[in-house]
């Protein structure tokens, strides 16, 4: 199969009112916005009919967190394999904004790569396919032959843990820390 993006914005990548930004305690100047409301229309209408179309396997926006936190709660889904993820069609050259910026968009998994090509390009939206899933149990980010990777076990722990914080904070009975030891042996089973 294959991973695309799609930017719903075609705005600058801009890091103003991120999470990132907020985790550095700050909130920035610039923040993104979407460029072309009829066009964030036509890109939304046309991921709804690839959805109707069964052409889409999974996806994800890209919202708080950014590209990043998108294709790694995209692999906590399940347990096993990640990604391999090419960021060389990217103008932006800044790894940084690329990876965090809250841009307007989604990422899809598809496995009908040209019919999915075609009906987009029919539709006039822009797309760029990003990379694939892989066997190993990581994100492997590349942009100009510099190699990124980020655990995602790892990176789940971590992103519970916040949860996991709010959860002791709320509940006085001691389950939470009993809910946070057990979370990795809940697989996800859909039906």
């Amino acid at each position: 199969t294959y991973i695309y993006h799609i930017d719903f914005s075609f705005d600058n990548l801009k890091l103003g009112g991120s999470a990132f930004a907020q985790s550095l305690n700050k909130i920035g100047e610039e923040v993104p916005t979407v460029k072309n409301a009829e066009y964030f229309r036509d890109a939304f209408l046309a991921v709804q009919e690839l959805i109707e179309k069964g052409l889409i396997l999974a996806g994800h926006d890209i919202s708080g967190g950014g590209l990043i936190t998108t294709l790694l709660e995209m692999c906590f889904a399940n347990m096993e394999g990640g990604m391999e993820i090419t960021f060389d069609k990217v103008k932006e050259k800044d790894i940084v904004k690329i990876l965090f910026a809250e841009n307007p968009g989604i990422v899809i998994q598809v496995k009908n790569k040209a019919e999915v090509e075609q009906f987009l390009e029919d539709a006039g939206i822009g797309f760029a396919m990003i990379g694939r899933p892989t066997d190993e149990r990581h994100i492997l980010v590349i942009k100009e032959g510099i190699t990124y990777q980020f655990g995602i076990d790892h990176m789940r722990d971590v992103w519970y843990s916040s949860s996991y914080l709010l959860d002791r904070k709320q509940s006085f009975n001691g389950c939470a820390q009993k809910r946070f030891e057990n979370y990795k042996m809940q697989p996800l089973e859909f039906a």
